[in-house]
This record gives C-alpha cells, sequence and structure tokens, in this order.
C-alpha cells in the first residue's frame, strides 16, 4: 500500500510542475480564486501525508531551509515594531512565502530520496512549456499590449523567464552528450523556447537565455580543443540568434536599444527609492506589510521595488537580507561541490538565471516559479555534501 501510495506521490509532483507553467489558466470556469496550481499543491501534500515518517528528511536539507525560516521570523518581528503598516495579523509575515519554502521544502527531500525522478520532473516542465506554446499558437487566452504577450493576464517577464528555462534544459541535454540524432531531436524543441521569449518581449529573459547559455558552455567538462569549438559555434550561432531576433522584433530592440543607451532598465526610479530607504533604515526594518507605503512615500509609486534583494533589506533590514545571503551561499557551494564530482553544470546555470530574474522582478519572493527550482536545486545535490565532505577526510 505504501508502494502504491508513494508512486502517487511521484506523480502528483509531476502534476504540480507541469501545472506550475499554468498557474493563471482556468479552462472550465471552476477554480475561482483558486489556481490549478493550488488544486495540485494540496493533492501533492495530501499524498506526503502517509509517507513523512519515512520518506522526509529534514537534515540534509536543515542548512538551507533553517534560513528561510529565519528570514520569515525576522520579517514577522519588524513587522510587530512597525504596526502601523499592520491592518490584519496575516499581513504581519509573508504567508505565501512561508507556504512556498514549505513546499519547496517537500520537493527537495522528494527529490533528494528519490533522485532518479529528477529527469521526470525537468521533463514534466518542458512538457507543459511546450503545451503553453501550443495555446499560445491557438490563441487560447493571448493578449497584446505594446506588442507584448500576456497569457491568460500572466506578466510577460515570467512568460519570458519560464520559457528561457525550458531551453536552457533542453540544451544541456544535447551539450552534455551531443550527437547529431539528439540535435535533430532537442533544436526543433527548443525553437518553440525560443519564440515564446521574443514574444514576451523582455529584455531579462532575452539576457538570460544567453548568459545561460555561456555558462552552460563555460562549465562544461571537456577537452581544450572541444570546449573551444563548441565555444566558438556558440559565438557564431548567439550572433547570428541575436541579429536575427533584433532586427524581427521592435520591441525587443527598441528596449535594449533604451537600456544601452540610457541605462533605464525600467526599475530605476523604484531602485533609487529602495536604496534611499535602506540607508534610513538599515538595521530595522520595514516588515512585510511595510515595504508599500515605504516605497511609495519615497517614490510616489505603491510598488515594491523589483528586486529580491532591496525587498528584503527593505522588510527585514541587515539580518533579514544576511540570512538570505547565507541561504544562497551555501547552495551555491552545493552546487559547485555538485558540478566538480559530476561536471554537470545544468545546476548552475539554473542557479545563475533564478537569481538574475529574482533581482529584477517585482514580487518574486512569492512566486512559485522559483521556489519550485530552489526545491530542485536542492534536492538534486545534498546528498553530494556528506559524500564530498567524507572523500575529502580522506584526501588530506
Amino acid at each position: 500500500m505504501i508502494r502504491l501510495i508513494s508512486t502517487i506521490n511521484d506523480y502528483c509532483l509531476y502534476l504540480l510542475v507541469f501545472s506550475v507553467t499554468f498557474e493563471y489558466w482556468d479552462p472550465f470556469k471552476l477554480v475561482g480564486s483558486y489556481s490549478v496550481t493550488f488544486f495540485m499543491t494540496m493533492f501533492y501534500f495530501a499524498t506526503w501525508v502517509p509517507l513523512i515518517s519515512k520518506n522526509f528528511s529534514f537534515h540534509p536539507l536543515k542548512k538551507f531551509v533553517i534560513p528561510l525560516l529565519l528570514l520569515i521570523v525576522v520579517g514577522f518581528v519588524f513587522s510587530a515594531l512597525n504596526s502601523q503598516y499592520v491592518d490584519e495579523m496575516r499581513f504581519a509575515f509573508h504567508q505565501r512565502a512561508l507556504l512556498l519554502i514549505v513546499l519547496m521544502t517537500f520537493i527537495a527531500s522528494h527529490i533528494y530520496n528519490k533522485p532518479k525522478i529528477l529527469p521526470f520532473v525537468l521533463n514534466s516542465y518542458i512538457a507543459s512549456i511546450l503545451l503553453l506554446f501550443l495555446l499560445v499558437t491557438l490563441g487560447q487566452g493571448v493578449t497584446y499590449i505594446h506588442g507584448r504577450i500576456y497569457l491568460f493576464g500572466e506578466n510577460p517577464n515570467v512568460l519570458g523567464v519560464k520559457a528561457v528555462l525550458a531551453f536552457l534544459i533542453a540544451m544541456s541535454k544535447l551539450i552534455s552528450n551531443f550527437s547529431f540524432k539528439r540535435m535533430a531531436i532537442i533544436v526543433p524543441i527548443c525553437l518553440p523556447f525560443i519564440s515564446l521569449t521574443v514574444l514576451s518581449g523582455s529584455r531579462g529573459a532575452f539576457i538570460s537565455m544567453f548568459l545561460g547559455l555561456g555558462v552552460l558552455l563555460f562549465f562544461r567538462k571537456t577537452g581544450v580543443v572541444n570546449k573551444w569549438a563548441i565555444f566558438i559555434i556558440g559565438v557564431f550561432a548567439s550572433s547570428f540568434l541575436i541579429s536575427y531576433l533584433l532586427e524581427t522584433n521592435p520591441v525587443i530592440a527598441s528596449r535594449l536599444l533604451e537600456t544601452v543607451e540610457k541605462g533605464d532598465t525600467g526599475r530605476n526610479v523604484l531602485w533609487d527609492a529602495a536604496f534611499n530607504i535602506i540607508a534610513d533604515h538599515t538595521i530595522i526594518g520595514t516588515g512585510f506589510a511595510g515595504v508599500i507605503p515605504m516605497m511609495y512615500a519615497y517614490s510616489g509609486i505603491p510598488k515594491n521595488p523589483h528586486n529580491i534583494f532591496l525587498y528584503l533589506f527593505i522588510s527585514c533590514g541587515l539580518p533579514g537580507i544576511l540570512l538570505f545571503i547565507t541561504f544562497l551561499v551555501r547552495l551555491a557551494k552545493s552546487l559547485l561541490r555538485h558540478y566538480r564530482v559530476y561536471g554537470n553544470s545544468l545546476n548552475l546555470v539554473l542557479f545563475v538565471i533564478v537569481i538574475f530574474n529574482m533581482s529584477k522582478q517585482g514580487g518574486s519572493i512569492g512566486k512559485i516559479l522559483f521556489w519550485l527550482f530552489f526545491a530542485i536545486l536542492i534536492g538534486s545535490t545534498a546528498h553530494v555534501l556528506p559524500n564530498y565532505n567524507k572523500q575529502k577526510r580522506l584526501t588530506e
């Protein structure tokens, strides 16, 4: 019976990963304020109930999870100290971020205990983006504003980064084990991802695609001649693709030109205001509920700073940002150890792209997409730490 529930638990994870892409899709008008992703999360947690005692492993994950939980506590304390911004108790802490951290922990533990499911998890994500492209092709839920695509009302920047992550996962399968047969399969699969990135008109997604591809090639373990050959081919292919996209897509071309010529990222006013707030509230933050009021007071714009580091520095002060950096540093070390042992650079690429996009998107602390990939990165690399440290002690 437990084996059957464990198998169901695996498939619920695949469906949850698949559903993350369609968080705003409501094809049958049944879910109302609850998303498809929400229901899949509930199903996933339900299948965990009889498995927790045997399959859930917190100890190998605690060095990643504890700093994040302490971050939520710090934010709650600073919200209490700035109670004028708190209308209700639920606004005193970031409820969604807390729930996503818990979900991240369960997914990471799942992958940690069953590393063989990782390819199925990644393939589920790729399949979801292919379906997304099909919906765009059929015109389902598509609207265009200023030449940028909005799918079911979702921010085009988020759509762009979703497509880029799928592109990089697919390309890593080709680069890690290159053959012309694999290339004939994977390259056509990647074309929809490139198309979605272009349609999003997102500068960050556009840069992420080539940044991630560069990291993927740079960290690939191979001979010097082979690496240079792949690098040169990659440079020519990237140059051709960039030129083609800039010539055929005026939206991306104009947005990139504006950034290069004027240094305008579209977030300059928000970031300037955020730095001023941090200068005035360096140690003690405003609490989670105080971010928007303080941003409005300093910039006249009631928005968060569109940068995860600035957001946490404002809300949680110096203690909070140090806790988040601790989490990132520990995860980065784990990824580097995994790379040294296995030579797979995909995890490093995903880490770079996730952090890059969290640094430029509003509300990124509450986006399930980013916490999903944190879970994948933690779960697929945490097992290396004890083995790596044991091997290191033996060689010293």
